[in-house]
């Protein structure tokens, strides 16, 4: 078989199988504005949709969702959509307070309140202080109090007075008179009613002298009994006017606490805590009294702090009215999911209390669903262990991380753990759940519900015209011009490309907004009414220009002969590979030449590139894989007495993938049996023992990379490209490759064996092993044969002959 004739052979695909157009879609389809029987959000989405609604609406314990799927798809707005629904079935969970706790200030309380109702709880405790900071101090101003005050002072003055009348009067008797100094009370003899000093007392009768002093020395002690009862009776005085004022205050802050209470009656941790508070404010009624007047510094609580310790901090307000929550927090740290405690500076020190406690996104999304990216989970420091805690115990406890670790020695406010029934929905890539599926052993017992998103869908009729139907969606929702139905074809046909497969459709949202954008501008660039296949066609092109620098060098450098590609001729041992790159968003292939070299030897088939550690573990995989499929497949009964090497040539990077084995077995053959081989023709394809050729991936990509430097340098009818047969359903070619196959300057061949491949490469027939066991003469594979026979036996010979020297 000639070059030729293998070019025209039934092995040339046809031009009509490398690409699939779109075809006409429906009357009336992907016109926007139109309601649609399901959301377009669901396209191609239907495994991963079920999974999530089972997971929302699955009632119990760990079954929490991760959603699965590549960034760029529309897993955001999917379970958000989802999430929604499930929410709308649910009724508005109850509001969260944290308020204080009279009893141990250090743990403040939470309480529970019927939806709505938190709001209005605040509000009125916040109006009920308001009263009662100005009710206190005017009932203390009025004159019923101030009586019944005056009343105490003047019973107890009148006591004090008594005490001193009786002993005055007990001391005249023994002609003593009771005087009050500036140094206290002392006592004085007198004589005929009148006080006598120390000279006149000398002369008095010794007898009468001796019962003035024994007199005195009696009324001393009287006198000093007296003393010692006086704080006795002031104190007596202080609790009566306590009573009073406790009484007083009591009175009136019953009064204002009664509506409340009746209003609250009905939610038991409300009244529970305006019961309390009604027992503080009575105990501290007095500082009530003078919380109306400016503050001291040298106070323990001032009037703010005073009123603020009966306030109501709502960290949770949901309306009655609206379904359970879907909060999404982008940002997730420590403090945004689990809450904080914040401080305040006063003269150099942090202080906090009760009201300064804040909730995170659990405590907003409590009754309901919480959404997050859990590569950004993972990102933040100590969330993932504190998000695990908190589904594991039920519970969310608002405590720092040094904290929760036991780093910190001083006294830490601990609010009340608050009750968690809450649906979490992560979203990631599929790596990271499979490596917390490996890594974590809580994790599977916490994300029970996995929902894969699919990267792409069948390409049916059906799904085409649904998918003609999204196309307009997310056009009016960008509000860009009204594309026409070339264009819109021309973007399934796209879709088709971005999924690497002529019978799916990528569904990656992201990359399907951005061609309809960038179509837009070019159209309103060019003052389009509406956007043509023209302008989608130069979008995609202006994309590849903004993208293709690499690939550019590449083929600038095998252009310049900086890397040595043959794109004419045969050359023994010696084919040209093809190699594909990823870039992030953009993909492009370009020819590698692979050589391969023998000799006799021990069997052995070096791989080059992994004997210098630039060979990846699936290329060393597949070099070992065609060694096999070599061994079996020639001389049989005859060992392998082959030294053979492949590499890359001009490869100083990592190669990695099996896609080049067909091209390496094919360049091993042609050094063995001293065959050239076509060098207007790539390879790719992978191999299996048996000698069957296997699909690869992005053969779009390297079909057009070795069509680019062919036609740099003239296409002549020769050049073509050799693929597995099983990659013919995935050809989406550009128009440009399709049209030259289609003048006859260009061919793609299908190959299922490596036979095929190596009949195509030589222009010979590879042969069949016949009934006698030996391939026909003069075929590929009997040259082959034969050569590994001598091989065989010039070794055998080589080792007789060591042996008689030895």
């Amino acid at each position: 078989m000639t070059a030729s004739t293998a070019h025209a052979g039934s092995r040339a695909i046809p031009a009509t199988q490398l690409r699939k157009a779109c075809d006409p879609l429906e009357k009336g389809r992907g016109q926007s504005g139109e309601a649609r029987p399901v959301p377009l959000t669901y396209l191609g989405q239907q495994r991963a949709v079920e999974s999530l609604r089972f997971g929302i609406g699955m009632d119990r314990d760990g079954y929490n969702v991760f959603v699965l799927g590549p960034p760029g798809g529309h897993r955001h707005q999917l379970v958000e959509e989802i999430a929604r629904a499930g929410a709308r079935e649910k009724q508005a969970p109850d509001d969260w307070c944290y308020v204080n706790n009279f009893s141990n200030p250090e743990r403040p309380r939470a309480l529970r309140l019927p939806a709505g109702r938190g709001k209005q709880f605040r509000d009125d405790v916040r109006a009920l202080v308001e009263e009662i900071r100005v009710a206190i101090p005017a009932v203390f101003e009025e004159d019923d109090y101030r009586n019944q005050l005056k009343a105490i002072e003047a019973d107890t003055q009148q006591e004090i007075e008594e005490q001193w009348r009786s002993i005055k009067e007990m001391a005249a008797k023994e002609n003593v008179a009771v005087m009050q100094t500036p140094s206290g009370w002392v006592l004085a003899p007198m004589v005929d009613g009148q006080v006598i000093d120390e000279k006149a007392f000398d002369k008095l009768p010794e007898k009468q002298r001796r019962e003035l002093q024994g007199a005195i020395k009696r009324l001393s002690e009287e006198l000093e009994q007296r003393i010692e009862n006086l704080p006795k009776l002031r104190k007596k005085q202080h609790e009566r006017i306590r009573k009073l004022d406790r009484e007083v205050a009591a009175h009136t802050v019953t009064v204002l606490f009664a509506d409340l209470h009746a209003r609250y009656a009905d939610v038991p941790d409300a009244a529970a805590f305006l019961d309390e508070a009604q027992r503080d404010i009575i105990d501290n009624a007095q500082e009530f009294r003078d919380s109306s007047g400016p503050s001291l510094p040298f106070l323990q609580r001032d009037s703010a702090a005073l009123l603020g310790s009966y306030q109501v901090n709502l960290v949770v307000s949901n309306d009655p009215d609206s379904p359970a929550p879907v909060i999404y927090e982008p940002n997730p740290t420590y403090p945004n999911i689990i809450g904080k405690v914040e401080h305040r500076a006063e003269m150099g020190a942090l202080l906090t209390d009760f009201s300064m406690v804040r909730g995170g996104a659990l405590l907003q999304a409590n009754g309901g669903f919480l959404v997050l990216d859990i590569h950004r989970v993972l990102g933040r420091p100590f969330v993932w262990e504190a998000l695990k805690q908190a589904l594991f115990t039920r519970h969310v406890r608002i405590e720092s991380p040094a904290d929760t670790l036991g780093f910190v020695g001083t006294t830490m406010l601990k609010p009340q753990p608050i009750p968690l029934d809450v649906k979490i929905i992560l979203i990631g890539e599929r790596w990271l759940y499979y490596l917390l599926s490996m890594y974590d052993k809580e994790f599977g017992g916490l994300f029970r519900v996995a929902a894969d998103l699919d990267d792409d869908m069948q390409r049916t009729d059906e799904n085409v015209n649904r998918f003609a139907d999204l196309v307009a969606d997310r056009i009016g929702n960008h509000e860009l011009l009204p594309f026409d139905d070339a264009a819109v074809r021309r973007v399934i046909e796209q879709r088709a490309r971005q999924a690497g497969d002529s019978e799916r459709l990528s569904t990656n949202i992201r990359s399907l907004d951005d061609l309809l954008l960038e179509a837009d501008y070019l159209a309103r660039e060019s003052d389009a009414d509406s956007v043509s296949v023209g302008d989608v066609i130069e979008a995609i092109r202006h994309r590849k220009r903004r993208l293709s620098r690499t690939q550019e060098r590449i083929v600038d450098a095998i252009q310049r002969k900086t890397l040595l590609i043959d794109t004419a001729g045969a050359c023994v041992g010696q084919v040209n590979g093809l190699s594909v790159v990823d870039l992030g968003d953009y993909r492009f292939g370009f020819p590698a030449r692979i050589t391969a070299t023998t000799r006799v030897g021990s069997g052995d088939v070096v791989d080059i590139e992994r004997e210098v550690k630039l060979g990846g573990a699936i290329h060393s995989k597949g070099v070992l894989i065609l060694s096999s499929a070599l061994s079996a497949r020639f001389a049989p009964d005859t060992p392998l007495s082959l030294q053979g090497s492949i590499v890359f040539e001009q490869s100083y990077g990592g190669v990695d993938g099996d896609s080049a084995s067909v091209a390496e077995l094919c360049a091993l053959m042609s050094s063995i049996a001293n065959v050239p081989l076509r060098q207007d023709l790539a390879c790719t394809g992978s191999i299996n023992q048996l000698g069957r050729v296997q699909a690869v991936g992005g053969v779009n990509e390297k079909i057009e990379g070795f069509f680019d430097i062919c036609r740099e340098r003239g296409l002549d009818g020769t050049h073509g490209v050799i693929i597995p047969a099983d990659n013919v359903k995935h050809l989406m070619l550009r128009e440009d490759v399709v049209d030259a196959v289609q003048q006859g300057q260009f061919a793609v061949y299908a190959i299922e064996t490596i036979d095929d491949a190596i009949e195509l490469l030589t222009g010979r027939t590879a042969g069949e092993r016949g009934a006698d066991g030996q391939f026909p003469t003069g075929t590929i594979n009997r040259q082959i044969e034969d050569r590994l026979i001598e091989f065989a036996k010039q070794r055998r010979s080589f080792a007789e002959n060591a042996g008689h020297a030895g």
